[in-house]
């Protein structure tokens, strides 16, 4: 999954932040990939609130590329870890919608194949 590989290259980053954005951005960042994998473990199991649970997973990780550009900002990461980082999260919210919206373009597909009569 990409989300844990994401996880995963934060996990070895988190140890060089400097120690005051460690404990309050980067707090709240690992905190965010957690709900994040959290959310689509449920989603996965979860056929009749995937929706639901899609959009807070997406809602999380709009949250997350915001926490890591202040991060960023502040000169907690270096811009080679933003980087690969936000790429990450930005493939990874593609993933969720792309999933979030599946189940409405497959009763639109079987719409189609219908015949009304």
């Amino acid at each position: 999954m990409k989300i844990i590989s994401a996880y995963a290259y934060w996990n070895n980053i988190i140890r060089h932040i400097p120690k005051i954005r460690r404990y309050s951005l980067g707090i709240k960042i690992d905190c965010l990939f957690s709900d994040i994998i959290e959310l689509v473990s449920m989603a996965q199991f979860s056929t009749v609130e995937r929706t639901e649970i899609l959009t807070k997973a997406i809602a999380k990780n709009d949250c997350l590329k915001s926490m890591l550009y202040v991060l960023f900002e502040l000169k907690g990461i270096e811009e080679k870890d933003f980087m690969e980082l936000a790429q990450k999260a930005e493939e990874v919210g593609r993933i969720l919608y792309g999933w979030k919206n599946q189940p409405i373009k497959n009763l639109q597909k079987n719409a189609r194949q219908k015949p009304l009569a």
